[in-house]
């Protein structure tokens, strides 16, 4: 119950933070780098493991460094929870251009987990809707994550979804997040 009260007022504040938040120029290869290093510090014998990939030596955004870390910490905390003991999360940054976004940066995480039930893939997005694992802590989550993800992406002018990765055969493999924000504004 104190979990959910903190993520209630939490999501809540959420508003009013990010229209106080002062936007500046984000490296999200160095804000990625530095939360993959400290998850690999904090990793216990058993849990997936997480890692980082980017296609270019920075990746810059205009925005609000505490949210966005918040975004990412949200996904990576998902994937390593619908991960398998021993599996991998993966998180990529690249340059993208997006039909929705236009130029900016492309984040993807990736687990080898379930994947996320088609008819789901928006719901998941809502306050409060929560799915898990068989054998995953009661309590341990409010269903507020995704939400304020989203709630957080769609503020820096971005976009944020879920789909399927899939093998050769066509069978889920796993999920995969995407997180696209425009280019660094001058």
């Amino acid at each position: 119950i104190d979990r959910l009260i903190t993520d209630i007022s939490n999501a809540s504040r959420l508003d009013a933070e990010l229209a106080r938040a002062k936007a500046e120029p984000v490296d999200l290869v160095t804000l990625l780098r530095e939360m993959v290093d400290f998850y690999g510090e904090l990793r216990r014998e058993g849990e997936a493991e997480v890692v980082f990939t980017a296609a270019a030596p920075h990746v810059l955004v205009t925005g609000a460094e505490a949210p966005l870390g918040r975004v990412f910490r949200n996904l990576i905390d998902n994937a390593k929870t619908f991960s398998p003991p021993g599996g991998t999360v993966r998180v990529a940054v690249s340059n993208h251009v997006g039909p929705d976004v236009g130029p900016g940066a492309r984040v993807t995480i990736d687990d080898d987990g379930p994947g996320v039930p088609e008819e789901n893939r928006e719901q998941i997005f809502e306050r409060f809707y929560t799915e898990r694992p068989k054998g995953a802590a009661f309590g341990s989550h409010s269903g507020l994550g995704l939400a304020i993800a989203r709630q957080i992406v769609v503020a820096h002018g971005g976009r944020i979804f879920a789909e399927n990765r899939r093998d050769a055969d066509g069978a889920v493999v796993g999920a995969r997040f995407v997180v696209e924000l425009p280019e660094q504004r001058s």
